[in-house]
């Protein structure tokens, strides 16, 4: 098997190519095609070049400079170029993550050496890194046949080795060192190892999640492979779904005792940053009454907890959060109900100090998949949604804050108001309100001191507020969350 630990060696074959020609080939497999039934075929039925070319030959998109991180992400799949319609909404989202997927199949279908991987597919899902200038998580799928008949999860001890590999080759192309890199310079520097591990197998598939001993030997198997190639690298703990569980009326399809086997297995010294997921659906798991919802501030602490005990302390993100807009899914929904929940989930993300939050998803999933959660629809252009636009004004007001304070019952006045308080970059308190729940709360008013106040609704509207002679700000609170901009 080929490894790429033999670094110290690639200056020395850098300037051997420098003296041959700038371009030249050799008979290899060629890139990967797809069919349009999505199958791939067999090395046997084609053959072509893999050419080494100079830089000034490759003709890449310009780049875009990488955005300052922020908690603002969107998900997004298969093709993340400037080329798709979703890209220039995207640009102008105010958002600095996107989580995109990288399917091992596409890149190893049959068993190689890295020298013959195909990175087709990968540097078309990765180049939101440099045509958009994202912080970039990719998530790692798609299991090859010939390594593990479990398509997302379980790999036999005995492969594991080539798993690694994989991913060390991975990391190196996308590290931007200079050394056996992308040619069109995209960077990702955040690995996540499969999407929601916890769940439970299926027939003739069997997943992780009865099996937190054997993704914990996964994490052991890769980590060293994916340091070696960048030690910038973040591993990042594949998203729990954390909810729904096998041992809940009615049972769901996630383990609960995942994580806990993980860590006690040692998987806590094998990735640097915790992942879960947060559906509003499920915050009666978290919250104990509905009033206190939409339960991503007490997830994140339940499972920081459950970290503790083990002794284990990481960074945390969020690769999937949402709702949709439509009222044909699993629950019914609105626009504004959409919208009302990317305030709640963002500012419950920065009070639980999550790096970053994605937002499932950029754009409406496909026709299959019943919830409309896209903050635009897939038409070309596409039409953006009220959450689209709600984003945007919450990023723009909130990406640059500090979270300082959840107010107390005793402050708010009323136990079904949430409100949190925020400091932006000029030192001005932002505050941010609700009744809860979401979906039918009443309304209240939130007193607050201050000479002036401007109040962000989630429709865009800016309404002033003057204080009385007592300095007292009084502001109208319902379930529709605002943002209030304080002068002292």
């Amino acid at each position: 098997m080929i490894r790429f630990a033999f670094r110290r060696f690639r200056w020395i074959l850098i300037l051997a190519i420098c003296f041959t020609s700038s371009v030249w080939a050799i008979p290899a497999v060629a890139q990967e095609p797809s069919l349009p039934d999505g199958t791939v075929p067999s090395a046997e039925e084609f053959s072509s070049y893999l050419p080494y070319i100079s830089r000034q030959e490759i003709v890449c998109p310009a780049a875009h400079p990488l955005r300052s991180s922020t908690p603002f992400g969107v998900q997004m799949y298969t093709d993340t170029r400037s080329s798709v319609p979703a890209f220039e909404p995207l640009m102008e989202l105010n958002a600095s993550w996107v989580r995109s997927q990288v399917y091992w199949s596409h890149v190893e279908p049959n068993n190689t050496t890295p020298d013959r991987f195909n990175w087709e597919k990968p540097d078309i899902g990765l180049a939101v890194a440099r045509e958009g200038g994202m912080n970039v998580i990719a998530t790692i799928a798609g299991n090859p046949g010939w390594a593990t008949p479990n398509h997302d999860g379980y790999i036999p001890a005995e492969n594991l080795d080539e798993f690694a590999e994989f991913m060390g080759a991975l990391v190196e192309r996308y590290d931007g060192d200079g050394y056996q890199d992308d040619p069109c310079g995209r960077v990702v520097k955040y690995w996540e190892m499969y999407n929601e591990p916890d769940g439970m197998s299926k027939p003739g598939d069997v997943r992780w999640g009865e099996y937190g001993a054997g993704y914990a030997e996964m994490l052991k198997a890769v980590y060293p492979a994916i340091k070696a190639a960048n030690p910038d690298a973040q591993v990042v703990f594949g998203g729990l779904a954390y909810d729904w569980f096998t041992d809940q009326e009615p049972a769901g399809p996630f383990v609960r005792n995942f994580l806990p086997d993980v860590l006690a297995h040692g998987g806590g010294d094998y990735f640097d940053v915790m992942n879960f997921h947060v559906y509003p659906a499920f915050a009666p798991n978290w919250v104990q009454q509905p009033s206190d919802g939409p339960g991503l501030y007490e997830k994140a602490a339940a499972i920081r907890q459950v970290m503790a005990a083990y002794g284990v302390s990481k960074p945390m993100v969020i690769t999937e959060a949402g709702t949709h807009s439509n009222a044909d899914g699993t629950s019914a929904s609105t626009p504004a109900i959409q919208s009302s929940y990317v305030v709640a989930l963002y500012t419950q993300t920065m009070a639980a100090n999550i790096q970053t939050m994605i937002w499932f998803m950029l754009y409406d999933p496909p026709e299959w998949y019943p919830n409309k959660n896209g903050l635009m629809d897939t038409s070309n252009p596409p039409v953006l949604k009220l959450a689209y636009y709600t984003y945007q004004r919450t990023a723009g007001k909130l990406a640059g804050a500090t979270f300082d304070r959840i107010l107390s019952d005793a402050e708010t006045g009323n136990s079904d108001m949430l409100a949190y308080r925020f400091v932006d970059a000029a030192g001005r308190a932002l505050y941010v309100a609700w009744m809860a729940p979401i979906k039918t709360g009443g309304s209240a008013t939130l007193t607050l001191r201050g000479s002036t106040a401007q109040v962000l609704d989630i429709f865009g509207a800016s309404t002033d507020v003057q204080a009385g002679g007592n300095s007292r700000l009084e502001i109208p609170v319902t379930n529709r969350p605002i943002i209030i901009e304080v002068s002292e």
